[in-house]
């Protein structure tokens, strides 16, 4: 299946300009890059995606409406947005970031995504950002989760466990480099159920979801027992 151009759905005067190379260009490249860029552009998204979803859903309280924007903000939506439109293959890295997978990285790319709607905005406008965000997002934006499953695993094993009247766990995360690749071990504990579970992932959170699911699973077992 051939993936979209993103290129096709900018105008000349972005393609053409500085601060669109600049949104391409990961810190490994060039001391000139797209970190203030990516900055800016997580504000823009977070401000269009909130104004979207406050209109779309005027009966969600702000804990749903924050999940939700969580959800189509966050790095790995960015990720398969960004690479549905094959930008990955245009972000210029430095030789050290080639040669690991730079290309493939989802924080690379998320961030890259972020650094051209700053780019859409500055050079086009609030109007033409949002259009912009509309269009590549859009198949993300209506098929959003329900509010029940929004909700992570560490906020419902917290959830549960509150409502047991039992502490919260405890999280313990290392960051693990093998053969110049990072990620990382998190150890979920429960003390009172004397339960210990862990997760691997290749970011912090990532870890920390994995082992709040396992640990979950098997408090919930544990709770099922003593009914």
């Amino acid at each position: 299946m051939n993936k979209l151009d993103i290129e096709k759905l900018l105008s000349k005067k972005i393609k053409t300009s500085q601060l669109y190379l600049d949104s391409l260009t990961h810190r490994s490249a060039s001391n000139i890059n797209n970190e203030r860029l990516e900055f800016f552009g997580d504000a823009i998204l977070g401000l269009i995606i909130a104004e979207y979803l406050y209109k779309k859903f005027p009966n969600d309280d702000e804990g749903s409406l924050s999940r939700k924007r969580s959800h189509l903000v966050r790095k790995e939506t960015l990720y398969k947005v960004a690479t549905n439109y094959n930008l990955g293959s245009k972000i210029i890295l430095g030789e050290g970031e080639k040669k690991s997978g730079g290309h493939r990285r989802e924080s690379i790319i998320s961030d890259a995504l972020e650094a051209l709607i700053a780019v859409v905005y500055i050079i086009e406008g609030f109007d033409a950002a949002k259009i912009f965000i509309y269009e590549i997002f859009n198949k993300s934006i209506n098929s959003i989760p329900s509010n029940d499953d929004l909700k992570d695993a560490k906020t419902k094993l917290q959830e549960l466990l509150q409502s047991k009247n039992c502490g919260l766990p405890e999280y313990e995360t290392q960051e693990i480099n093998k053969n110049n690749k990072i990620s990382f071990k998190t150890l979920c504990k429960i003390k009172e159920h004397n339960i210990c579970e862990n997760g691997v992932g290749g970011n912090k959170r990532k870890s920390q979801q994995e082992s709040a699911a396992k640990a979950l699973n098997k408090i919930t077992q544990v709770y099922k027992k003593n009914e």
